[in-house]
């Protein structure tokens, strides 16, 4: 079956929508099908109106070429009108549009100007359907007086000939990843292989809506055309995160084709006493970098409203054998530690807590050599009526030549 789509405009401009189905072969059933509450059949009987016609300028012809997932260029059919235009006044000028492949919005703008006597529409493409393929046949507009066409005006040039071909384009394996875990389990990364257009020039990867800095989305490390997908750390439990990331390609020719790939997380409630987003934190400075490495964040979660119940207990720091750290004001301070609970702060009963970590390579214009550098943070977190748990994290800075 196809859908014939009827644009009705006034006189003034104003548009509206009307769907009537045309043709259709094969035999069997009967009845049954009809048409939308107050919509009338189309009469196959021509009854021209005398007097008016419609000549179709352009386009001569459509030919277009697109990608999968891209929108179809729109096209705007132009024509003139001829004759006693005051036939129009107090009527509506219905513009029939029969189009075999659905590739164009079905509510174009259709504009009437009786004093240029033209008139046009303008169609806005869909976006093209997944799958290679040449769609080709004739577009063919048909005007008339009132929507079931008893009263038609004749039309030179009615049918429009289009060529629309849909090349193979940026493609997902899979439009989600989601992610469901028990409270302190952590999940393997998810690969999700891609399809590039043969001319792809580059191709990237980049967050757009939601909590996107709870993912690490990123294209596969040894070049291969995969995304893979991650957490950056363990979550609370009965938490859910979503997110959106944007994966582009950019053609040879400038053109920039993008999926989405949405993505989600959901923790469960289990046993585990409390769980550590990150298990340690790992600086790699280059030598000689005086400023400060960019801080990291760690937190760790509990079941229940128990935060108040894990406090500092110290840090024990290494350094490789007979390296002078006497710059520093105190011992083997190349570590910044920052948690509400070393500084005594108030605490409070929540489901987590959190602190960061920094690390200085030179301080007082001088520097360590390189060699890997060690610290332990001491937590100790002791619930109401159980066991008490010995927490650490470890920091490890390595200074490279």
């Amino acid at each position: 079956m196809k859908l014939k789509r009827v644009f009705q405009a006034a006189s003034a401009g104003l548009v509206s929508l009307v769907i009537a189905a045309c043709g259709g072969g094969g035999g069997g059933g009967g009845g049954g099908g009809g048409f939308p509450m107050g919509v009338a059949p189309v009469v196959p009987t021509a009854n021209y109106v005398n007097g008016l016609s419609i000549r179709i300028t352009q386009p001569a012809s459509i030919d277009k070429t697109v990608y999968e997932g891209q929108m179809v260029p729109g096209v705007l059919v132009s024509g003139t009108l001829s004759g006693d235009v005051n036939l129009l006044s107090g009527k509506v000028l219905v513009l029939l549009v029969v189009m075999p492949d659905p590739l164009f919005e079905e509510k174009p703008a259709v504009a009437i100007n009786a004093a240029a006597q033209s008139a046009s529409l303008s169609m806005t493409g869909k976006v093209a359907p997944d799958g290679p393929k040449a769609y080709k046949g004739n577009m063919t507009v048909k005007a008339c007086l009132d929507t079931a066409c008893l009263s038609e005006i004749r039309v030179e040039n009615p049918q429009i000939p289009y060529s629309i071909t849909v090349k193979a384009g940026l493609g997902l394996s899979r439009k989600s990843v989601d992610f469901v875990t028990p409270f302190g389990a952590a999940v393997s990364p998810v690969t999700v292989p891609i399809t590039l257009p043969a001319d792809a020039s580059s191709w990237a990867v980049a967050p757009t809506l939601g909590a996107t800095d709870i993912f690490k989305v990123e294209k596969a490390a040894d070049g291969s055309p995969n995304v893979v997908v991650a957490l950056q750390g363990l979550m609370p439990s009965a938490s859910s995160y979503k997110a959106s990331f944007s994966v582009s390609a950019t053609t040879s020719d400038g053109q920039k084709l993008s999926r989405m790939l949405d993505v989600s997380v959901l923790t469960n409630p289990s046993n585990a006493p409390y769980v550590l987003s990150k298990p340690d934190a790992h600086f790699v400075v280059k030598q000689g970098t005086a400023t400060l490495a960019p801080q990291q964040d760690n937190y760790v979660y509990f079941p229940g409203n128990t935060s108040d119940k894990m406090s500092y207990v110290d840090t024990v720091m290494s350094t490789p054998p007979g390296v002078d750290t006497s710059m520093y004001p105190g011992p083997n301070l190349w570590l910044y530690f920052r948690s509400t609970n070393e500084a005594g702060l108030p605490r409070y009963a929540t489901k987590g807590d959190s602190w960061s970590t920094q690390v200085q390579a030179c301080y007082g214009g001088r520097c360590l050599v390189p060699g890997r550098y060690s610290a332990q943070v001491h937590f100790r977190y002791a619930p109401g009526g159980g066991p008490v748990y010995e927490i650490y994290y470890p920091v490890v800075m390595d200074v490279v030549p």
